[in-house]
């Protein structure tokens, strides 16, 4: 509750007691710098997924959901990441996830690819270059 009448861009006129405000969000925004360590929640419950891509996709939110749960979607940023040998690499990293099928999709909300993501495994795919549509059906064991 503001004590004092003020001045502020809003649409909605003051009463003589004042009124609260929510808290003031920006909206996030993925970081500036590359990536150099990811840590990754793979176990007997557990898979993950590394999604590869394009400097052309850098900062945008990829969205993943359960393939049988639509309405249960994942968001990551594609960031730049240090790969080998200094060289910057571009990846959207869902670490911990449930194993399952999962539905990889585009930012239009279209489904990229079908993915399977099994526990104890890291399963790797393509979120690039616009191509047709695929699955992948194991992952890659965890060294």
């Amino acid at each position: 509750m503001h004590a004092d009448p003020h001045t502020h861009a809003h649409p909605h006129a003051h009463d003589a007691g004042g009124h609260v405000h929510g808290p003031v969000t920006e909206p996030a925004r993925p970081p500036t710098q590359p990536s150099q360590a990811v840590v990754l929640d793979v176990g007997a419950k557990s898979g993950a997924l590394i999604l590869s891509s394009t400097p052309q996709r850098e900062g945008l939110e990829v969205e993943i959901h359960p393939a049988a749960a639509p309405d249960r979607r994942q968001h990551v940023w594609v960031l730049p990441r240090q790969g080998k040998a200094g060289a910057t690499v571009y990846a959207a990293v869902f670490p911990s996830l449930a194993p399952g099928r999962y539905a990889v999709l585009e930012p239009d909300g279209s489904v990229r690819c079908t993915v399977a993501v099994p526990a104890n495994r890291v399963t790797y795919a393509d979120w690039g270059a616009a191509e047709a549509p695929y699955s992948i059906d194991q992952g890659s064991r965890v060294a």
